[in-house]
């Protein structure tokens, strides 16, 4: 689970920044502006509009000890370059040193640090929408970097908009999915007060709409809060367009955990289970709409999955519904014929089918990777500090794409043919010590290339 909360009054409303256009306009096949009814998205770190890549340019982390951010803006902007055509570099650069050196043709979009440690980025309509680092000081005048601001900006660099600004912790949630009216919004999950979560979602496309909290509703004419622990967001292949989530109820008496539903799109609610006394429900992660959830009551406490489309809304734990003998597991995602997803505190990764009378196989010990990056035709995509392979879930087979000095592990982009991450300089001239992390590529065959603009 991920989650993020609004500045009270300040960013109720849209915050419009003026500038004019810095690179030029994206054209599609048939020369007019670019234009996506549905959704770009390539893993969050990259988005790629017709012919040109949009992506952060270095990487900066905004909890490190300090942190500067007009600095590290300096390097990691929002940059642009053009993909259609082979890479160019001047020609001084002789082929040994390539790999690790800017093409030319990298342009600025946007002077905003992109490249971070909560960095989200996609593309709808004509407008890029990414996410940086607050920049707006506290009542204090100090800086709370731990907070995460949402932007969008034309393909041009034009009409550079700020739309809310956003609590984050670990387990924060930051989206957008389509919604039972068929338009698109953002999903926001920000932490309260006492580890618990309050729900967001923002219409977006041509009109940016007003943040609308969704744990809310009201009662005999009172307002009143959920407080969510724990929430489930729909993805692209839900067919249910909403997010579940849990909050503490009564039962005879008893605290208990009851399920809800919000459809984020109208605001409705549903209460799906009411839960049983003294039992905890804890949602754990969601694929189209399979939910997987532990449940806890006296000396139970295991994993199980529900299939929200059945139509049946009751998160009932049974043998017939049991999905994995453990408290937590992480990193769901749905592939081939199963899902992966890594167990409890030992971290590895395990893969399991839905069919219960089937044990998980253990893929990977959780000292052999640091991140799950993606899925894709039977294999997983992983990384650690120095390299990004994958492992096929059928017969364990392993392939390293690329290795290098050094990587920030888990960050990711992927395209269909390349995979998109940040590292330090894999070949430096003598007498270099850039030590900063900037954007590569690597395509299937372990072709690497330096994609970021060095200082």
């Amino acid at each position: 689970m991920k989650k993020f909360k609004l500045f009270t009054g300040l960013f109720a409303m849209a915050v419009v920044l003026t500038g004019c256009a810095t690179v030029g306009d994206v054209l599609d096949k048939n020369g007019k502006a670019a234009y996506y009814n549905d959704i770009v998205y390539s893993q969050g770190q990259v988005v790629k509009v017709e012919d040109y890549l949009y992506y952060g340019n270095g990487y900066f982390d905004s909890s490190a000890s300090g942190f500067n951010y007009g600095q590290s803006a300096e390097n990691g902007y929002l940059a642009r370059l053009n993909v259609k055509d082979e890479l160019k570099f001047n020609s001084s650069v002789t082929d040994e040193y390539k790999t690790s050196t800017s093409p030319k043709g990298i342009l600025k979009v946007n002077d905003k640090l992109v490249g971070y440690q909560n960095q989200y980025m996609f593309a709808l309509g004509s407008y890029l929408y990414f996410t940086s680092a607050n920049t707006h000081k506290t009542s204090s005048l100090e800086n709370d970097y731990s907070r995460v601001s949402l932007f969008r900006v034309k393909f041009n660099g034009d009409k550079f908009e700020e739309f809310g600004t956003y609590k984050h912790d670990a387990n924060s949630v930051i989206t957008a999915q389509k919604g039972s009216d068929g338009k698109y919004y953002m999903i926001i999950s920000e932490p309260a007060d006492n580890s618990v979560y309050n729900l967001y979602s923002i219409k977006i496309g041509d009109e940016l709409g007003k943040a609308k909290q969704l744990n809310k509703y009201t009662e005999d004419q009172k307002e009143v809060v959920d407080q969510v622990q724990t929430v489930a967001v729909c993805d692209a292949e839900s067919t249910l367009k909403n997010v579940v989530y849990t909050v503490k109820s009564l039962s005879s008496g008893l605290e208990t955990t009851e399920v809800k539903s919000v459809d984020f799109a109208t605001g409705e609610i549903t209460s799906l289970d009411s839960g049983v006394a003294s039992s905890t429900t804890k949602l754990l992660g969601r694929s189209a709409d399979v939910v997987f959830y532990s449940y806890q009551y006296k000396a139970v406490n295991e994993i199980y999955f529900k299939d929200l489309s059945t139509g049946d809304k009751y998160f009932n734990p049974t043998s017939l519904n049991k999905f994995y003998n453990a408290s937590e597991i992480k990193n769901i995602k749905a592939v081939g014929d199963g899902y992966v997803f890594t167990a409890g505190s030992s971290g590895s990764l395990m893969y399991k089918t839905l069919d219960v009378t089937t044990d998980a196989v253990l893929l990977l010990t959780s000292d052999k990777f640091s991140d799950v990056l993606f899925v894709e035709n039977g294999y997983v995509y992983l990384s650690n500090s120095t390299s990004i392979f994958r492992i096929n879930v059928i017969d364990k087979s392993q392939e390293t794409l690329v290795t290098m000095n050094a990587i920030t592990s888990g960050k990711c982009g992927y395209d269909g043919e390349y995979i998109y991450f940040y590292a330090q300089l894999q070949e430096k001239d003598e007498g270099v010590t850039d030590e900063n992390y900037y954007m590569y590529r690597v395509d299937k065959l372990g072709h690497y290339q330096l994609i970021g603009q060095t200082k």
